[in-house]
């Protein structure tokens, strides 16, 4: 089975990567670099690129504490994604 095929057999996965995609997007509207997020994290901004690319897992802490740089609300952002982006079965 191809890696596509698995991520689109897996709906927590699609979910992860739509909260991802939010925070990028949330990110760049609010006009704060990567670096910047990752001063503010405490982390390298390499660390931070590898979040936003899903080459890292997000930890509960780390999304915890990227939902008050952006101020956003996680459990609006958790009822947003609970049934969007996961796609039927055939």
């Amino acid at each position: 089975m191809s890696k596509k095929a698995m991520i689109l057999e897996n709906p927590t996965q699609i979910q992860v990567s739509a909260i991802i995609k939010f925070i990028k997007k949330r990110r760049k509207k609010r006009g704060i670099s990567q670096n910047e997020m990752a001063i503010r994290l405490c982390i390298t901004q390499n660390s931070y690129f590898k979040i936003e690319k899903e080459k890292t897992k997000l930890d509960l802490y780390r999304f915890i504490q990227i939902s008050q740089i952006l101020e956003f609300n996680i459990s609006e952002l958790f009822l947003k994604y609970e049934y969007s982006d996961i796609p039927k079965k055939s």
